[in-house]
């Protein structure tokens, strides 16, 4: 009897042995950049050993790699039914979820990430430019708008959602948010021209043009610089019509 559950076991090792070196093989492939190797071996694992879920982790990779989005998919979800606490294939899930165009799969993904894992920032991100991809502005303001709270140096949840502010032409909410931009990096020159650019489009050509300046003075070799020194010169002629317009009342 004892021999007989030896037996047994050494055989169970056995099989779990040779899983993984294929497993492990096809590791090294996928690092290589051979993923259509990969795959092989990573099947070959699988054949074996059917209740490792990195292996169904590793041959998702590879597919996805190769572009192979379907089936990247389907091995994602197996692996995470044999781990469904592991963050990575959450992610994993969204992200192939989000590019075969399934989005509200997408973000129950993202959420299940963000339950385990509430303090990564790079998750809720994510979340909000999903819920930008499918035109759920408002969603993706309020989660913009939460992580500004929760981080308050996050300097790129502020430049995603005055950028978004400007795609919706809310101008003035747009300005303001670059204006924080600023005070959290003076660097970040991009936020004078975005601003310059809020405040000609509401008609304040004095503001407008204050900004541009600023810009051009920091960024001399950029492309639009000409086009920017251009517009400064057609608001000062507004402004110039502005005040020759302007009647004495008596």
């Amino acid at each position: 009897m004892h021999s007989k559950i030896k037996q047994a076991q050494k055989n169970e090792n056995n099989i779990v042995t040779a899983a993984q070196k294929y497993f492990a093989h096809a590791e090294k492939l996928r690092l290589e950049f051979k993923y259509e190797e990969s795959v092989k071996n990573y099947l070959n694992s699988i054949f074996i050993d059917r209740n490792n879920y990195t292996s169904y982790f590793g041959l998702a990779m590879a597919y996805k790699n190769l572009k192979n989005y379907d089936k990247a998919l389907k091995n994602f979800e197996k692996a995470d039914k044999l781990n469904p606490a592991d963050v990575k294939i959450q992610k994993e899930l969204a992200l192939c979820s989000v590019i075969l165009g399934d989005f509200d799969k997408g973000i129950n993904y993202i959420i299940n990430s963000i339950k385990l894992e509430p303090d990564n920032v790079e998750s809720q991100m994510q979340l909000a430019l999903v819920h930008e991809m499918i035109e759920e502005e408002e969603m993706a303001l309020m989660v913009y708008q939460r992580i500004i709270e929760t981080y308050p140096d996050y300097l790129r949840a502020y430049i995603q959602k005055a950028t978004l502010y400007m795609h919706l032409e809310d101008y003035i909410n747009c300005a303001k948010l670059f204006k924080k931009v600023l005070k959290l990096n003076s660097d970040y020159f991009r936020a004078y021209l975005a601003i310059a650019i809020c405040y000609d489009k509401i008609g304040n050509y004095s503001a407008a043009r204050r900004y541009y300046k600023k810009y051009i003075n920091i960024c001399r070799d950029y492309n639009n610089y000409k086009d920017v020194v251009k517009r400064i010169k057609e608001l000062g002629q507004k402004e110039n019509k502005k005040i020759y317009n302007l009647k004495v009342i008596v």
